[in-house]
């Protein structure tokens, strides 16, 4: 095995590490919510239901904004590794140039 095939292979690998993840963290962002957040609003305590509400909130949006961050670096990542292996091909003379 060449060191090119070794960098390949981290590269995919790394690839497919980072889909798992963004793919977790967006199927834990569609638990996050709701309208119940645990949080009783006793007599002069609806600004702590608002806080958690908010915060909550918050919380969906960052987690839903770097799950979307991951899959397009994952989508990245194995579109870096179709070209290498595209190049690879070619260098070795298996491919189209």
């Amino acid at each position: 095995m060449t060191k090119v095939e070794l960098f390949y292979g981290d590269l995919d690998e790394s690839a497919r590490e980072c889909e798992e993840a963004s793919s977790g963290l967006l199927f834990d962002v569609s638990r996050i919510g709701g309208g119940d957040f645990g949080v009783e609003a006793p007599v002069g305590r609806h600004g702590l239901q608002v806080e958690v509400h908010s915060r909550i909130v918050e919380l969906h949006d960052a987690a839903a904004t770097h799950g979307d961050a991951g899959s397009a670096l994952a989508a990245s990542l194995f579109a870096i590794a179709a070209t290498y292996s595209e190049l690879d091909e070619e260098l070795a003379g298996e491919g189209a140039p």
